[in-house]
């Protein structure tokens, strides 16, 4: 089955089913935790024959469009104002400083009432639990219609992504010019060196955590570095000068901080966000990607081109973080 006959299927499968879950889009996180959940929620709903329907009106890293800034239009979509406030990831709620009382009334009583106007079963905030239960790793899916037989997770996540994760005319020629400007060889590994505010947030590891499994991985010693620092490539080059090393990174970039981004015009994200996933069409490009699964680039990879693919340094095995 060709990726069009395999889009068809899907969107007619799809909108075959009663129940309908609409999942918002760009809430309040980085674009590869909300495009990672967001492909977990899909099957998930495929699993269980509910309606996945898109929201990203409002998607904070989008340019005016939502989804449809960077990809072909979704097929099933909803576009009601009211999720902008009341369809919402479950955390955000809870960290809401709203009075209880207003909480109770707003995400209870008044999102009963959209459900029950629109039709609508659930929104993202009820079934994150379970499309983010560490038990869904371990799903498989027997869905006739898209040829999936008894079929493991990250070998449906393999086909979700390459099946959505199609650029619309204008992103794909910024993309492309990204990815040629980078002179790579036939063969690379890719590494994801994690820097600027992460290390708030996890682990940080040695470059020698690093190159250790690249020296075994490579045969050329020919690396593309995936970075927001660009202090990392210029401590890799010092370090292994016997080594090649490509990357995106420009010379006065030095660490990503999320707090700095949110506050940069539209059209600046815009474009920052188009260079990110050309960094990441040339890790799944890559002979072997080395990083971390607890990072959402990570994570986002395992999830693209399958673990045989992947050496990460925090697990041995991918997992939904």
């Amino acid at each position: 089955m060709n990726i069009e006959e395999w889009i068809y299927q899907y969107n007619k499968l799809n909108a075959s089913f009663k129940k309908r879950l609409v999942f918002r889009l760009g809430v309040d996180s980085g674009f590869f935790s909300e495009y990672n959940n967001m492909v977990l929620a899909m099957l998930y709903c495929l699993k269980h024959h509910i309606r996945f329907e898109l929201y990203s009106d409002h998607a904070h890293f989008a340019l005016r469009d939502g989804w449809n800034d960077f990809f072909f239009p979704f097929g099933a979509v909803d576009t009601h104002r009211i999720n902008k406030d009341y369809n919402l990831r479950p955390y955000v709620i809870e960290a809401s400083k709203e009075a209880s009382l207003q909480k109770i009334l707003k995400y209870s009583y008044i999102v009963a009432a959209y459900k029950l106007l629109f039709g609508i079963d659930y929104l993202t905030q009820d079934l994150w639990q379970f499309h983010r239960a560490r038990t869904f790793e371990q799903a498989t899916f027997t869905i006739p219609e898209l040829g999936l037989q008894q079929t493991p997770l990250l070998v449906a996540t393999q086909q979700v992504i390459k099946a959505f994760w199609r650029y619309n005319v204008q992103s794909a020629s910024v993309v492309a010019s990204f990815t040629e400007s980078v002179h790579l060889p036939a063969e690379y590994i890719s590494l994801h060196v994690r820097a600027g505010d992460k290390f708030t947030e996890t682990k940080m590891y040695d470059f020698g955590e690093y190159m250790e499994p690249a020296a075994r991985f490579s045969s050329n010693k020919e690396a593309f570095i995936l970075t927001d620092d660009y202090t990392v490539i210029e401590q890799l080059q010092q370090q292994y000068p016997e080594w090649q090393f490509y990357t995106l990174c420009e010379p006065a970039e030095r660490g990503y901080f999320h707090r700095d981004f949110v506050k940069q015009d539209r059209q600046f994200k815009y474009m920052q966000h188009l260079k990110l996933f050309a960094n990441m069409d040339i890790c799944a490009s890559s002979t072997k990607f080395i990083g971390t699964y607890s990072s959402n680039p990570g994570m986002y990879i395992g999830m693209r081109i399958g673990p045989e693919r992947c050496y990460c340094l925090d697990f041995d095995e991918w997992l939904i973080w």
